[in-house]
């Protein structure tokens, strides 16, 4: 087989697989959709780039080089509009449109009927190495807070060493005469190195932003597993696990903690006068209530139903009280605008505060639970302390 059909068939396996990849990352996984789009194009973009620049004469023909120069802009601008649209940074759409027009109505409509190859590509090298450089720098910080410094110039990497090929692209474009070390053995031998580097820099790119695709979902997943879907908080699984931990820490280093178990007061008559969307509505301000007012330190989970829990780490008797009646005081004061009227909602706390090394879990929420119901019992929007070990027992 000639040796610029294996090329092809090199170019068009990887950029088939490179294609596949992001639109199952698009179709199925249904994360990033918009950004995966824009890879898909970056793929073929490139493939196409690569094919011209290997068939029929290369860089000895001026259409065909000056078409690739302008698709690879095509393919570099891609990259970096779907790195934004991932990464929820703002989008430089003025820019591309700019850069790209400008390039194809440079390149189409003046280089190529005055056979300006050296200043076709000198332009197209020049905005695709910004448009890589621009996107490394944007994005190596939210890169860098969403996954890892380590990352994020991982990334850089592959942006500059992209850059770099297009340079070199651009070189032997403008210096045709000069022995440059990729073209030392022949040119079939520079051809072969240029398409091997630029589909194993996509390879990497690929499986570098199909990590951070794979990760977010991960982290997306491990959210939603420990977050109530209403409101926000923290479910009852994720709490009763902090509270294993401080119940550990307890137990090993004497770091006592409390627990309040808060639940909203007749929230029943809420839901059946005003229905079930009424009482979502008071569930959502509850929380943000209680998740404001609380100490950065502090967890507040929905425990279930119309009750939460509120894990108030490293804090003794007299600090959880004023903590308690400060949350209950906060949701006294929230008024929600339903309708023609305006609802409001009180709640009842039961506190208890673990300091026995020998108690467990279970013992001190039912502790809790217990001057939850006495706060009930007494009249409601109050906070309750609850009895010593002994007593609960």
């Amino acid at each position: 087989m000639d040796a610029s059909l294996q090329l092809l068939a090199f170019v068009f396996l990887n950029q088939a697989l490179t294609t596949a990849i992001w639109w199952g990352a698009g179709t199925w996984l249904g994360l990033s959709r918009r950004a995966a789009r824009h890879w898909v194009v970056a793929g073929l973009a490139n493939g196409i780039s690569l094919t011209l620049t290997v068939v029929n004469g290369g860089l000895q023909n001026t259409p065909q080089m000056l078409t690739a120069a302008a698709i690879a802009v095509l393919g570099c601008i891609s990259i970096r509009r779907g790195m934004q649209a991932f990464l929820r940074i703002r989008h430089t759409d003025r820019s591309h449109i700019v850069l790209g027009l400008g390039l194809c109505i440079f390149n189409f409509g003046v280089c190529i009927p005055q056979n300006w190859l050296v200043a076709g590509m000198l332009a197209g090298g020049v905005v695709a190495c910004s448009v890589l450089l621009a996107c490394a720098r944007e994005t190596f910080n939210p890169i860098a807070r969403e996954y890892s410094r380590g990352m994020a110039h991982a990334h850089n990497v592959i942006m500059a060493s992209s850059a770099s090929v297009f340079g070199g692209v651009t070189l032997t474009a403008v210096l045709p005469d000069v022995r440059w070390p990729w073209y030392h053995f022949s040119p079939q031998a520079g051809q072969f190195a240029l398409v091997f580097t630029c589909v194993s820099l996509a390879i990497l790119s690929s499986v570098l932003l199909l990590y951070f695709v794979v990760m977010r979902l991960v982290h997306k997943l491990e959210y939603m597993s420990q977050h109530d879907a209403l409101t926000g908080l923290l479910n009852r699984r994720a709490i009763e696990m902090m509270l294993g931990r401080e119940v550990q820490r307890l137990q090993r280093f004497g770091q006592r903690f409390a627990v309040l178990m808060v639940d909203i007061d007749h929230f029943k008559r809420i839901n059946d006068r005003y229905g079930h969307a009424a009482g979502d509505m008071v569930l959502c301000k509850v929380a943000e209530a209680l998740k404001a007012h609380a100490r950065e330190v502090d967890r507040v989970a929905r425990y279930g139903g119309e009750e939460f829990c509120v894990l108030l780490p490293h804090t003794e008797h007299e600090g959880a009280v004023q903590a308690a009646e400060r949350l209950r005081a906060a949701v006294s004061q929230i008024s929600i605008p339903w309708e023609n009227e305006t609802l409001t909602a009180t709640v009842s706390t039961g506190m208890a505060c673990a300091r026995d090394t020998k108690e467990d879990l279970n013992s001190l929420l039912h502790r809790a639970d217990a001057a939850l119901y006495r706060a009930k019992a007494e009249g409601r929007n109050r906070v309750v302390v609850c009895n010593e070990v002994r007593a609960a027992a």
